[in-house]
């Protein structure tokens, strides 16, 4: 702008004085630029030489030194649910049909770290009466007491204890019946008193010495003089090692038993005396173990005589904590005493032939599995060569042959049972199983009182905490009796099997008072387990439990 100015004022003034030119534009522009020389001149790197100089090294190694300083770190708080508290003292009064009182009674000591006791006191007795049949009143009272005292790595138990049985021979019908049996004559009452002291080891390491020592004693007494007395000692010691390497260990162990026993009846005095050593040897590796030893068996009585019995056993763990078999073979001896034999029939003759069985050869096996969280199943087989096996028969040598006595045969035997569970934490109990047993007898003509298959299941189920529901179930298939006609001949009596279907419900008021009511044999069917005694009908149990 500086410059235009002047410029524009020449102009101005040059017009003032009357200039006049005349500009004729004869093309349109066309500016052009002229040809020049260029310089062509290229840059060029000057070469030089560089020579490096030859250099040598060495290196000195020198080890750090290194600390760990880990810093400490705050143990996690567990926050758990607080202990329930625990009462010392459990009470179950009631009262059913067929005049039945019922009184149970428990006490135990409170958590400890040193000692646990313990009482059980126990009355149930029914006097009620079965159509058509003897009196059939029966009664068991028990009291038991016992004991544990904890020492760190060791356990001491000790036990004592006393049950009155008493029962009725009421098997006969008095109208079908020649001549009169009293009430007195007919009331059978067994008497039984047990004591026991014991010490285990309870060590955590399984390299030390664990071992185990138990004294008992057993005596029994019936209301027509028949005694019998029992003392056994038992111990067992084991150590693992781990002296080869291809497997993960071994094991060297010893089993011993002394029993003793003296029975005296109306007729007869005699003793026994049973020791038993089983040295073993157990090894494992991976999810397999194996266990082989021998059982030397010496019998004395009016004739001694020894036996050797070998066992072996197998097992697999196919999945951990999921699946797992076994398997083994074994064979023992054992007297069929009076307190046993009476155990399982309360009904025998007070004057009984006794012998030993001997089980020759036995194979078993067996698998348990978890399916989940919730569901177990098991099974189990057997199958054995058994010599003088016992089996009741009516005893038809004096009347009202309402009692039994063992007989022996020799059989083969072969048995199976399935189990399966299911379980969600307190709430739902199912547990089902199926069983049986066939024996191919070698004289008699059938297994006598044992029938071929058992299969039942119970349930349990928690409502809220405050209503408790059970139910189960029995069948129990056929079996056989051996009767005489009155020739004198025998022949196979065919007792039918039955079904038992049994109801319970239990209300808790508060946590420490609940009612209940038991319903037993709901369908009322009759049912025998001993030929000529049936069972009760359906009755039912009710009454009230206390805890303080």
């Amino acid at each position: 702008m500086v410059i235009l100015l002047p410029g524009i004022g020449s102009f101005n003034l040059l017009s003032g004085q009357g200039i006049n030119e005349q500009v004729t534009v004869v093309a349109a522009y066309e500016p052009s630029v002229p040809d020049v020389n260029k310089i062509n001149i290229n840059p060029s790197a000057s070469e030089t030489e560089v020579k490096l100089p030859v250099m040598s090294y060495s290196v000195t190694p020198v080890q750090m030194e290194t600390k760990l300083s880990p810093e400490s770190i705050p143990a996690v708080r567990l926050v758990g649910e607080p202990q329930k508290k625990l009462l010392r003292n459990y009470a179950r009064l009631g009262f059913g049909n067929y005049t039945t009182p019922y009184a149970e009674f428990w006490a135990n000591s409170l958590r400890s770290k040193s000692y646990q006791l313990g009482l059980h006191f126990k009355h149930l007795s029914s006097s009620g009466e079965i159509k058509d049949y003897a009196e059939s009143g029966n009664s068991v009272n028990l009291i038991q007491l016992q004991g544990r005292k904890f020492f760190g790595q060791h356990t001491l138990s000790a036990g004592l204890g006393f049950r009155r049985n008493a029962v009725h021979h009421y098997g006969f019908k008095p109208a079908e019946s020649e001549g009169f049996f009293p009430d007195d004559m007919l009331k059978q009452r067994f008497n039984r008193l047990n004591a026991s002291v014991a010490i285990r080891s309870d060590y955590a390491d399984e390299d030390k010495l664990n071992h185990q020592l138990s004294l008992g004693f057993r005596n029994i007494a019936d209301k027509f003089k028949t005694r019998e007395t029992a003392f056994s000692l038992q111990g067992a010691a084991d150590k693992r090692f781990e002296l080869f390497d291809f497997t993960d260990f071994q094991q060297l162990g010893l089993e011993t038993s002394v029993d003793f026993t003296g029975y005296k009846d109306s007729t007869l005095k005699q003793s026994s005396t049973l020791v038993s050593v089983r040295p073993f040897i157990a090894t494992g590796f991976n999810e397999y173990t194996f266990k082989l030893g021998l059982n030397f068996t010496f019998q004395g009585d009016s004739v001694s005589k020894a036996y050797l019995f070998p066992f072996a056993e197998a097992r697999l763990r196919v999945v951990e904590d999921a699946l797992g078999i076994y398997a083994g073979i074994t064979g023992g001896l054992q007297r069929r005493g009076f307190d046993a034999l009476a155990e399982q029939n309360p009904f025998i003759q007070s004057v009984l032939p006794l012998q030993y069985t001997r089980e020759k050869f036995a194979f078993y096996a067996g698998a348990s599995a978890r399916a989940g969280r919730h569901i177990n199943l098991y099974a189990s087989f057997r199958t054995g060569v058994i010599e003088h096996e016992a089996f009741f028969v009516n005893d038809f040598s004096q009347a009202p042959f309402n009692r039994f006595v063992p007989i022996y045969d020799d059989a083969n035997m072969l048995a199976g049972r399935f189990e399966a569970e299911y379980h969600t934490a307190e709430r739902l109990k199912i547990k089902a199983f199926a069983a049986f047993e066939k024996w191919n007898m070698q004289q008699e003509l059938h297994p006598w009182h044992k029938p071929v298959t058992t299969f039942g299941a119970e349930a349990f189920y928690n409502i809220g905490n405050k209503i408790m529901a059970r139910a189960s179930f029995t069948a129990s298939g056929k079996q056989y009796a051996r009767l005489e006609d009155p020739d004198g001949e025998e022949r196979a009596y065919r007792i039918n099997g039955y079904t038992d279907v049994s109801l319970g419900i239990e209300y808790r008021y508060t946590r420490q008072l609940s009612a209940f009511l038991n319903l037993n044999n709901v369908t009322g069917v009759r049912a025998y387990k001993w030929y000529n005694y049936p069972g009760y009908r359906f009755n039912l149990l009710g009454g009230i439990a206390y805890s303080f």
